[in-house]
């Protein structure tokens, strides 16, 4: 069983939040709050039942909760006396051993490895720049990561999962790679033309025995009505024009919001910034009481569509 305490006062604790990718202030304030935890007998037996909970979950491929969560009871983030979510991120941090050890027994290396937990240092700076504050809000989402199954490559993120259009697996090439963009600069294509390429290789070698079908999207960056209102040439439009919508769309406006001005609900839209292409049409259409819609789309292997070569409108992103 690992030892939550002993993980928690590592001396080397510092390099490995560097290694997880935490900015400075991130950084300094969760070495402040693992001090202070350990502490505190019954914070330690949370981190303890959360961490516990986490680690078989690595190197299940597909849902290793079943739709339940390794921290049930603080499914919310709730903030406790270092902010929202700090033990969830603490038990995630004190997991990392597991999750690489299952990454080297897939011959996955330690820069690929620690490439891939970085996102809990991501998560914790778009927490930081979405509420002002140290915390983590999105420790749900953590679970892929930790789960051994999403890479990052490049410009964009992979995971394997299950090909919703056939949930069931009842059919032959049944999965597919989940692509995910983070917040981590512009969509220029040839970046994104790299990550697929990479993405393609990655999996082939490192998870060989799952028949790979396509990529797959599904984010509110997809809307055709992106197209309508930015320039053609911008990195959103060409990226979208990658991929083959199916299903219905769902509510996107939420997520919009978020991923354009780092806010979550509740907004006054009248309070954001419309610097750019982007931020002007998110709002324009919201003020006219329009919305925006989170589509699913999907490109397959056998015809993996590559960007025309335009230059693309820098302000779009």
């Amino acid at each position: 069983m690992l030892d939550v305490r002993e993980r928690l006062a590592a001396d080397d604790l510092p390099q490995r939040l560097t290694l997880l990718g935490f900015r400075d202030d991130d950084r300094t304030d969760a070495l402040a709050a693992a001090a202070a935890v350990l502490e505190r007998p019954v914070e330690v037996a949370a981190v303890q039942t959360m961490a516990e909970a986490l680690v078989p979950a690595s190197g299940v491929i597909g849902d290793p909760w079943d739709g339940s969560l390794p921290w049930p009871w603080r499914s919310e983030g709730t903030d406790s006396a270092y902010g929202a979510g700090v033990l969830e991120l603490l038990a995630l941090v004190v997991t990392v051993d597991e999750v690489r050890a299952y990454h080297a027994s897939r011959g996955i290396g330690g820069d690929d490895s620690w490439r891939a937990l970085s996102d809990l240092g991501q998560q914790v700076f778009v927490h930081r720049l979405t509420y002002g504050a140290f915390g983590l809000h999105t420790h749900d989402w953590l679970r892929v990561a930790w789960s051994g199954v999403l890479y990052w490559l490049g410009r964009l993120q992979f995971n394997l999962q299950r090909d919703p259009r056939d949930p069931a697996g009842a059919a032959a090439g049944t999965w597919v790679l989940s692509t995910h963009i983070p917040r981590s600069g512009p969509l220029n294509p040839t970046e994104v033309d790299a990550s697929f390429a990479a993405a393609r290789t990655f999996f082939a070698e490192h998870f060989a025995e799952f028949e790979v079908s396509s990529f797959h999207c599904h984010s509110w960056l997809l809307d055709p009505q992106l197209v309508a209102v930015l320039p053609a040439t911008s990195n959103m439009a060409l990226f979208q024009r990658r991929w083959s919508l199916v299903g219905e769309p769902g509510n996107g406006d939420d997520d919009a919001v978020f991923f354009t001005f780092a806010r979550r609900p509740p907004v006054d839209l009248t309070s954001l910034p419309r610097d750019t292409t982007l931020q002007r049409a998110i709002l324009d259409r919201l003020a006219d009481g329009g919305h925006w819609y989170v589509r699913t789309g999907f490109i397959p292997y056998a015809g993996l569509f590559t960007a025309p070569d335009e230059t693309p409108e820098a302000e779009s992103d």
